[in-house]
């Protein structure tokens, strides 16, 4: 099962991704978490985007697709909740290439609106 969550920050949608994750045993990708992971492994993404944040910026796609891409790569046979992504057109296009070159399919969407 593959989901994509959407909704603004504080919307409860990690919430309801983390009880989604449990009652299935799906991974929880969230890029916020990924990049806390990249930033803590002292990667070459995790610095460069730390950058970013430690300005109060937004990370750059060129940045944030490769580490949601590796995510996917890694998930478990179960599935993945994707939480927060795609946020733009570049992102959701590069969601679709990489879906379909991973021979996945999005099963639901939800969005929780404030």
């Amino acid at each position: 099962m593959r989901i994509l969550a959407f909704g603004p920050n504080g919307s409860g949608k990690g919430t309801q991704g983390t009880i989604i994750k449990e009652r299935y045993g799906l991974d929880h990708i969230e890029s916020g978490e990924i990049f806390r992971h990249h930033i803590k492994a002292g990667t070459e993404l995790g610095l460069k985007a730390k950058a970013y944040i430690d300005e109060g910026n937004l990370v750059p796609d060129d940045l944030t697709i490769p580490m949601v891409v590796e995510a996917l790569k890694k998930s478990n046979d179960r599935g993945w909740i994707l939480d927060g992504f795609p946020r733009s057109l570049s992102q959701a296009r590069s969601l679709q290439e990489t879906i379909r070159d991973l021979n996945m399919r999005v099963d639901y969407v939800f969005e929780i609106e404030l």
